[in-house]
């Protein structure tokens, strides 16, 4: 789907266009998913957070200033991200992912890119999610994660050439 559509589904939405929204629903509830598992490592949180994204969405969708409507969308879904985690451990992020693997090791991951996807830090599998998931532009991701585009650049190409070395029968 790209921008036009995504703005007129947006409009329409506005408008208080129930197919619409379930149309936009559809087409962006498994990458929005993806993005926010891939950060969080837990399937139920994923879930939720992915809900309450589209209920903000549909309650207080983007108006037609959003120039970009699908990084508007992951930019929603990074800042749930961050604050759900900053509620639930505030002893940091670290601490989180080390958790949050413990339980993936054991229930959730069943391939082995996941598990590879599952040894990068938070920031590298958002970053490499907004990229394959979402495909959006480096200067988007920048933007979302407050990094400088020099930085996501480097971070993405780090975390895939980390997960060639792992997928090849290597370790880090």
């Amino acid at each position: 789907m790209d921008k036009t559509q995504l703005s007129q589904l947006f409009s329409q939405v506005q408008q208080g266009d129930k197919d619409a929204f379930t149309q936009l629903y559809h087409d962006l509830k498994q990458p929005v998913f993806t993005i926010i598992y891939r950060i969080v490592q837990n399937q139920t949180i994923a879930e939720d957070l992915t809900q309450d994204l589209f209920v903000k969405l549909f309650t207080a969708p983007p108006d037609s200033t959003v120039k970009n409507p699908r990084a508007w969308i992951f930019q929603m879904a990074h800042n749930l991200v961050i604050d759900t985690l900053r509620k639930a451990q505030p002893v940091g992020l670290d601490d989180v992912t080390l958790a949050a693997e413990e339980c993936i090791n054991t229930i959730v991951i069943k391939t082995d890119l996941e598990r590879a996807i599952a040894t990068l830090s938070c920031t590298e599998r958002e970053i490499l999610s907004l990229r394959a998931n979402a495909g959006l532009s480096f200067s988007d991701i920048a933007r979302i994660t407050g990094q400088s585009l020099s930085a996501v650049y480097r971070s993405y190409r780090k975390s895939l050439k980390s997960l060639q070395t792992l997928l090849n029968g290597g370790t880090l």
